[in-house]
C-alpha cells in the first residue's frame, strides 16, 4: 500500500490531469481492465459506466481490437498525409458505406484529424472557405472540443475562462424537454436568429447529433429536418457533431440517423476507434469536397490519419457489425428506460431521466417538495459539496460514473450485458438512498 501511495503522489507529481485542479485530485490507480470493468490496485473492482470519456465502447481489452492493431504496428507504416495508405482508403470506404445519405445530401469523401475537436476545428475552417461566410451558429449547452477554437464554439461553461477569444460564435438555446413543444420552440428562435443576423453572413449551423454531456438533450422528432430545411433554403453548412453521440452510443451508426436527417458535414472521433487509438475523421458531402478540386484545403496536422490509427477504426467499425453491437444496445437501450422509470419512482430526489440507447442522464433536485435542482449549474466552492459527495458515493457503490453539478450522465461499454447493467443501476440506487440520508442529516 505504501507503494501505491507513492506512486500515486509521484503520478500527481509529475503529470497534469485536465478538468482538475491540481491539489484537489488524485489519479485512480487502475491496475487492470476488461469487459465493463476497472480492477483499481487495492484490488477494488468498478464497472465503467462512463466508458472512461465516452469512447471505450466495445470495452477494455478487446483481443480482435488488439489483434489487429498488433498486426497493423506489426507492418511499420509511418507514411504522411500526401502518400497512399491502404488504411486510410479502407476507412473512407467503410464510412462512406455507414453514413446516412439522402436523394439530395451524400456525403462522398474523407478528412482525418487527430481527435474529435479537430474534427469539429477543421468542420468549421472548411465551412468558411467553402460559404466565404463567418459566422457560426451552436447551442448553450453544446461542447465542441477542448481547443481555444472549439471551446469558444461550444457553450460549455468550461469555455468561460477562454470566452471571446474567437469572433462569429452565435448561439441559441437548446431543445430541453421540459420546453421543447410547450413554452419555447427552439427552431422558431434559430429562424429569428438567422434573419437578424444575416444568412449571408452564417457559414454553418453545428449541433451534436444528440447533446451529450451537458444533459442529453433528446430534441422533438422534427427538430433536425426543420433545420435541415432552413440550412437548404440559406446555405448555411449544417455540421453534425457525432463526436460522442456516434458509432451506436444512441443505437443508430450517428445520432442523427434517428431523424432521417443527412447533414453536410459529420464529424466524429471516440467510438470511431473505440478509444484503442487516437483518431478523428469529417465526411463531407460531394458539393463542399469538389470545391477543394480547384482551391487550396487550408487543414492538417503532421500525424493526421495514421496508419495506426486508421486500421484500429477499420477493426472497429468491423467488430460493431460482427458482435452486433447494435443489437444489444437496442435491447440493454430499452432495459436502462425501463430501470430509469423504476429509479424515478423510487428516489424522490430524482427530478428527470432521459435516455437514448446507452446514453443517460439522471437530473437531481433537492427534495421531494423542493423542485430546486440539487446542485446548480456551475456551481463552485461549497456549493458544490454535495457532487462531490454523490461522485464518492458511486466509486463506493462499484461504479465509475461522470457527475456534473445535478446530473448522472451514463454511458456504460456498448457491450454490457444485462446483468451488468442491472448492477450498475443498483450502484447508483444504493448511492441515491445514501446521499438522501446525508442531505436529512446536514
Amino acid at each position: 500500500m505504501n507503494n501505491l501511495n507513492e506512486q500515486a503522489k509521484l503520478y500527481g507529481q509529475s503529470v497534469m490531469i485536465p478538468w482538475s485542479k491540481q491539489g484537489a485530485m488524485e489519479a485512480m490507480m487502475v491496475k487492470e481492465a476488461s469487459g465493463v470493468y476497472l480492477t483499481l490496485a487495492n484490488g477494488k473492482k468498478l464497472l465503467d459506466m462512463k466508458s472512461q470519456a465516452f469512447y471505450a465502447n466495445l470495452g477494455h481489452n478487446h483481443q480482435g481490437m488488439i489483434a489487429a492493431m498488433v498486426q497493423a504496428a506489426g507492418a511499420g507504416s509511418i507514411v504522411g498525409s500526401d502518400s497512399y495508405c491502404e488504411d486510410r482508403l479502407g476507412l473512407a470506404l467503410d464510412l462512406k458505406r455507414i453514413a446516412p445519405t439522402s436523394s439530395s445530401v451524400k456525403l462522398t469523401k474523407a478528412f482525418y484529424t487527430l481527435g474529435g475537436a479537430e474534427a469539429n476545428e477543421n468542420a468549421i475552417k472548411i465551412a468558411r472557405m467553402f460559404t466565404k461566410r463567418h459566422k457560426i451558429i451552436t447551442r448553450y449547452r453544446s461542447y465542441h472540443g477542448a481547443t481555444i477554437a472549439t471551446m469558444n464554439f461550444s457553450g460549455d461553461y468550461r469555455r468561460i475562462p477562454i470566452d471571446n477569444a474567437i469572433t462569429g460564435v452565435v448561439r441559441f438555446p437548446d431543445p430541453h424537454p421540459r420546453n421543447s413543444g410547450q413554452t419555447i420552440d427552439t427552431v422558431r428562435l434559430l429562424e429569428e436568429i438567422i434573419e437578424v443576423e444575416g444568412a449571408e453572413t452564417i457559414a454553418a449551423i453545428m449541433l451534436e447529433g444528440i447533446t451529450g454531456a451537458n444533459g442529453v438533450f433528446i430534441p422533438p422528432k422534427d427538430y433536425w429536418p426543420r433545420i435541415r430545411k432552413i440550412c437548404d433554403e440559406t446555405g448555411i453548412v449544417l455540421i453534425a457533431d457525432e463526436v460522442l453521440s456516434g458509432f451506436f452510443r444512441t443505437g443508430a451508426w450517428f445520432g442523427v440517423s434517428h431523424f432521417d436527417v443527412v447533414p453536410d458535414i459529420i464529424t466524429m472521433s471516440k467510438g470511431l476507434t473505440a478509444g484503442y487509438a487516437p483518431l478523428g475523421a469529417l465526411l463531407i458531402r460531394q458539393e463542399i469536397a469538389d470545391h477543394f478540386e480547384s482551391e487550396t484545403l487550408w487543414c492538417g496536422l503532421t500525424q493526421y490519419g495514421h496508419p495506426l490509427s486508421c486500421a484500429a477504426a477499420r477493426a472497429a467499425i468491423g467488430f460493431y457489425e460482427s458482435d452486433h453491437i447494435k443489437e444489444n444496445v437496442a435491447a440493454r437501450g430499452q432495459e436502462l428506460g425501463q430501470m430509469l422509470d423504476a429509479l424515478s419512482r423510487d428516489h424522490k430526489m430524482v427530478q428527470e431521466t432521459r435516455s437514448l440507447g446507452l446514453l443517460a442522464a439522471i437530473d437531481l433536485k433537492k427534495g421531494e417538495h423542493d423542485e430546486q435542482p440539487l446542485v446548480h449549474y456551475r456551481a463552485t466552492g461549497k456549493d458544490l459539496e454535495p457532487t462531490i459527495i454523490l461522485q464518492k458515493l458511486l466509486r463506493e457503490a462499484g461504479i465509475s460514473t461522470v457527475v456534473r453539478y445535478s446530473t448522472i450522465l451514463l454511458s456504460p461499454p456498448l457491450i454490457i450485458s444485462s446483468s451488468e447493467l442491472k448492477d450498475g443501476m443498483l450502484a447508483i440506487d444504493r448511492a441515491l438512498k445514501e446521499l438522501l440520508e446525508h442531505c436529512r442529516s446536514h
